[in-house]
């Protein structure tokens, strides 16, 4: 049973809409993130997509809605399984223009480069940002209830308008969305026990909506929707402890202007009224206290009681925080009065100690009165003592998935000076001046999308542009930014880091047969890190973008050995380094290697080993052989042999093919490459296990 009673306000005095607003700001705001999945037990890449919609709301805490709708052939249970399908899912995927799964609507919005409505999952979070970024005409208010005995869901609504919408009429639509249902997954890894999330279970307001005709600036509309909540839908128990009530408004039956979403029970998205920082990161020094000027505003009738409090995300040996109210400063949490919409200044301190370390603090504001109404926060950032950052890509969760790969890379290198950060508190960090001593950047893309927004672009090429460097891999870089294909995402920004930083040139999307790396053996950085197999960590998702270079880059890194095929690229230009893997280096198996590159990229970056030192060192040290190619035997000059030495031959794929000692005070070495097969050798000179130089020669038969 459903039933809803509404009143509609003209408003026109800005006081009078104050007083009879109770539960949704006035204030213009903008958009949140409404995202339509549609999904199924039998689709093998919905899991996927499943984690990358968490990742988008986790990283925009309180802006987006996510519901999951089982629609289609791959949601068709089989047998005994569940049928989590309801009677709106194929009207709602028939306006989407879908063709796979998981496909996704963000707001229900036409994107550039779009015909229809439908997402692969690579492109939520570019959508999502896009949307976040506009302003809406409508604020969502919402406060939720339910009688456990009678089963009785109601739920109030709100809607003030701070501009006029494009459209006389709009829908309102409240889902009933149910968490924690475990069920079978393809791919889940869970069997039949995957943990379903955001599953619709029901719209109470009907297939699309009830119509909203007056859409004016100044206008509140309430609304009161009741529903009787059955035990079940398809035999698959309703348990309302799960669940959660979304209210989105629609104009039209397609775009969707902003929505939210709470509890089932007694949940409320009550607006209290806001903090924020001028500045949100800054840079710090150890025992130099750091501080940030932020304001508080509340919403509610005056002489409220709000609670505020600062927390660190991560706690850091050492460090220490608090804010301080009109001259009181406080460690522990503090019940402020507040005048409505009168500005109440908070100075946040952070002061670092002897552990580096980028350090996040959030300012939460609390109803004393209405506690269930979202908490209101603002984020504030130090970074001190860090000279390496390791960077992950915010298209997805797949890179904080493997930031340890980075992270262990570091530490065998020795650099204690390290922090793993999001791609976008980099733009922050860009933004505030703060990466001053930050030399070098670890940008860990892994498999996700966008490879970079362009504000991460930007901000990459003002660190390269200073002087610093900046090591990036992941796979499908070079496809999202150069291919101009169906969901991908490159536009002029991101086109000229690729092209005009990276200095590199995409070739090829990559397949499984890209499946080892080898060291090009002859360069002068890496020729000595080996090769690894290049494995599928993606679930049958594994591209390894094929890439060329552009000048002055040079090739490091091979696929299969074969020039042609190449899959890494250095390049010193200006006054920065850069290395670029068209494959991510959680998707190479050989964990020594994996290290072994970390290491290197860090002594070069650090100049602890320089690629113009090492020419100019194996120039002196040991010349070209001659005849080459040869045929019987070979010479090859050396000059300037103070201490004894190893002269190592091996072929292109690292295989030990000879070793002969190399006496002080040397001026040539003789080979005897009758034995050996025609083509081509790397010729090493070793002292102990570090290299001194290397020449390639050719055998020819």
């Amino acid at each position: 049973m459903r039933k809803l009673i509404f009143t509609l306000f003209l408003l026109l005095p800005a006081a009078t809409a104050l007083l009879a607003q109770t539960l949704v700001s006035t204030d213009p705001q903008n958009k949140n993130v409404v995202l339509e999945e549609y999904t199924g037990i039998h689709c093998q890449y919905c899991p996927d997509g499943h984690r990358i919609a968490q990742g988008i709301a986790d990283a925009n805490p309180g802006r987006v809605v996510l519901m999951n709708i089982h629609q289609g052939s791959f949601a068709v249970p089989s047998g005994s399984e569940p049928d989590y399908r309801t009677p709106f899912g194929d009207a709602l995927a028939g306006q989407t223009g879908l063709t796979g799964y998981p496909s996704g609507t963000v707001n229900r919005h036409v994107f550039p480069g779009n015909t229809t409505t439908a997402l692969g999952r690579g492109s939520w979070g570019a959508a999502a940002d896009q949307i976040l970024a506009e302003a809406s005409p409508v604020n969502v208010g919402i406060e939720s209830s339910f009688d456990a005995a009678t089963r009785l869901l109601t739920v109030n609504v709100e809607l003030y308008y701070t501009a006029n919408s494009a459209t006389t009429s709009n829908f309102i639509d409240v889902a009933l969305l149910q968490d924690s249902v475990l069920g079978p997954q393809t791919n889940g890894g869970a069997g039949n026990f995957y943990v379903h999330m955001h599953m619709l279970r029901y719209l109470i307001t009907g297939q699309w909506g009830d119509v909203v005709n007056t859409t004016t600036q100044g206008t509140l509309v309430t609304r009161t929707y009741t529903y009787t909540v059955p035990d079940g839908y398809n035999n698959i128990p309703c348990v309302m402890e799960h669940c959660h009530v979304a209210v989105y408004v629609t104009q039209t039956h397609q775009e969707v202007l902003s929505g939210d979403v709470v509890d089932a029970i007694g949940g409320t998205n009550r607006y209290i009224g806001k903090v924020s920082t001028a500045a949100d990161f800054k840079l710090g020094s150890p025992s130099i206290a750091t501080d940030f000027n932020a304001v508080a505003t509340g919403s509610l009738t005056s002489g409220e009681q709000y609670q505020f409090s600062l927390i660190p995300v991560d706690t850091i040996a050492g460090w220490s925080s608090s804010f301080s109210i009109d001259g009181i400063v406080y460690t522990s949490p503090a019940t402020i009065s507040l005048n409505q919409n009168e500005p109440k200044d908070i100075t946040v301190t952070v002061t670092p100690g002897s552990t580096p370390a980028v350090a996040t603090y959030r300012l939460l504001m609390q109803s004393v009165s209405y506690p269930g109404a979202p908490v209101k926060m603002s984020e504030v950032s130090v970074i001190s003592g860090i000279t390496t950052l390791v960077v992950n890509g915010s298209g997805g969760p797949q890179s904080v998935q493997y930031q340890d790969v980075y992270l262990n890379g570091l530490a065998a290198a020795g650099c204690t000076t390290y922090a793993p950060i999001s791609a976008s508190m980099m733009v922050k960090a860009v933004n505030n001046g703060a990466l001053v001593y930050v030399n070098s950047i670890f940008y860990n893309v892994a498999w996700t999308f966008p490879s970079f927004k362009d504000a991460e672009a930007l901000a990459l090429k003002a660190i390269l542009n200073s002087g610093r460097n900046v090591f990036v891999a992941g796979q499908d870089i070079g496809w999202d930014i150069m291919s101009g294909a169906s969901g991908s995402n490159g536009d002029a920004i991101t086109q000229d880091l690729y092209t005009n930083y990276l200095c590199a040139r995409w070739i090829d999307d990559g397949s499984t047969a890209n499946n080892q790396v080898t060291s090009v053996v002859a360069d002068a950085i890496f020729g000595t890190a080996g090769n690894s197999t290049v494995t599928d960590v993606y679930a049958g998702n594994m591209y390894p973008d094929q890439i060329d270079t552009i000048s002055p880059a040079v090739p490091i890194f091979l696929y299969k050995n074969l020039n042609a095929k190449r899959a890494a690229l250095r390049v010193e230009k200006g006054n920065y380094k850069a290395v670029y893997f068209g494959v991510g280096l959680e998707m190479l198996s050989t964990v020594a290697v994996r290290n072994k590159i970390t290491k290197l990229t860090y002594d070069w970056f650090n100049e602890v080993i320089s690629g113009f030192q090492f020419d100019k060192a194996m120039a002196e040290l040991m010349g070209q052989n001659y005849p080459n190619p040869a045929s019987g035997f070979t010479t090859i000059p050396l000059e300037n042999i103070q201490k004894s030495l190893v002269m190592r031959i091996s072929d292109l794929n690292g295989k030990f093919v000879m070793q002969m000692p190399v006496n002080q005070n040397d001026t040539q070495l003789k080979i005897n490459t009758l034995s050996m097969a025609a083509g081509t050798y790397v010729c090493t000179l070793l002292d102990g296990n570090s290299i001194v130089a290397t020449r390639r020669m050719m055998v020819v038969r």
